[in-house]
């Protein structure tokens, strides 16, 4: 069966695919071997055909790991008890059609930041993503969507373990004649777990985005918190997006909630920036930043400001037509 993916037109995207390209892990000491992995449906399945599975086992005493690849692949990730560490992903992609399916396995008791930088310039990518949170285990997700493919991204959080918590932030970025959606679930599973979902998106040219926001308290996960937003802003009038928030109870001692909007620039704040002197164009980046950079939390340093300089330079070109 196919995961649920509303509104996206996935018999398009997956006639074909490429096979992965090389996979770089830093630091090298840490082995990246030969592993196996059972697909749970059948995007899983169609992303594993004639594709080669990576594995990296990350200990507990390592703080940062650094994973790069310019193609797809499918790739196993198993974070030990207790960890408290950074995974930062870095893809970058060229040709016509890749896939990518991760899984990230949390630990018991384990801390990770987990970072995806997406840069795929193909003309068709389909990404999976799966983290499987432990027992009073943290996840803190971001990932950062500046694509130039046409396709889909499907990220999956599964809440294990007793008192699992993770928080999934998406900002996204769609431009030209992008056609992209994500399908992000959080599924709570285990007892007093806690799943939050964030997602923003900026869309300009004619582009068309979709955010489809999926949360399910399955029966048994007592005392569990599942929330969730997902918000677009379009620039232009041949922009289009779509936000769909879908909650799954299942379970009566629960809390949950969701927040959806579709929206163009907000004409006070632009008015208010503009009262202070700012030119409308300049005043329109702020508040588009400003929108964007609450799906990016997470990410500083180096590649928050190239992220923002990507932007600005989408920006330019598209407030400028």
């Amino acid at each position: 069966m196919w995961p649920n993916l509303p509104k996206i037109p996935y018999q398009r995207y997956t006639k074909t695919k490429t096979v992965g390209g090389a996979i770089t892990v830093t630091p090298a000491t840490l082995p990246l071997q030969s592993g196996q992995y059972a697909g749970q449906n059948e995007l899983e399945n169609w992303l594993l055909v004639d594709q080669p599975i990576s594995r990296i086992a990350v200990p507990a005493n390592l703080e940062m790991v650094s994973i790069s690849g310019n193609g797809g692949g499918a790739l196993v990730v198993d974070v030990a008890d207790n960890a408290v560490v950074t995974i930062m992903e870095h893809w970058h992609s060229q040709g016509e059609s890749l896939g990518l399916l991760v899984i990230l396995n949390v630990g018991a008791n384990a801390q990770v930041t987990y970072i995806n930088d997406d840069q795929f310039h193909s003309q068709v990518a389909v990404i999976d993503r799966v983290a499987n949170v432990g027992e009073h285990a943290t996840l803190d997700w971001t990932v950062a969507g500046f694509n130039q493919s046409a396709g889909f991204g499907l990220l999956q959080t599964n809440l294990l373990g007793r008192f699992a918590k993770a928080t999934v932030n998406v900002g996204a970025l769609a431009a030209g004649k992008q056609h992209f959606g994500y399908t992000t679930q959080i599924e709570n599973i285990g007892q007093k777990t806690v799943g939050h979902i964030n997602q923003r998106g900026v869309i300009t040219d004619s582009a068309h985005l979709i955010f489809n926001g999926i949360g399910h308290i399955v029966q048994g996960a007592r005392g569990s918190d599942n929330q969730q937003e997902n918000r677009v802003l379009m620039l232009s009038d041949g922009a289009r997006g779509d936000a769909n928030p879908l909650l799954l109870i299942d379970e009566n001692d629960v809390t949950a909630g969701h927040a959806a909007s579709v929206a163009r620039v907000d004409a006070n704040q632009l008015y208010y920036l503009m009262s202070r002197g700012l030119p409308k164009a300049q005043a329109q980046r702020m508040v588009i930043r400003g929108f964007l950079d609450a799906g990016l939390v997470g990410i500083d340093g180096e590649l928050r400001q190239d992220l923002f300089a990507q932007i600005e330079r989408t920006l330019l070109n598209g407030l400028e037509k």
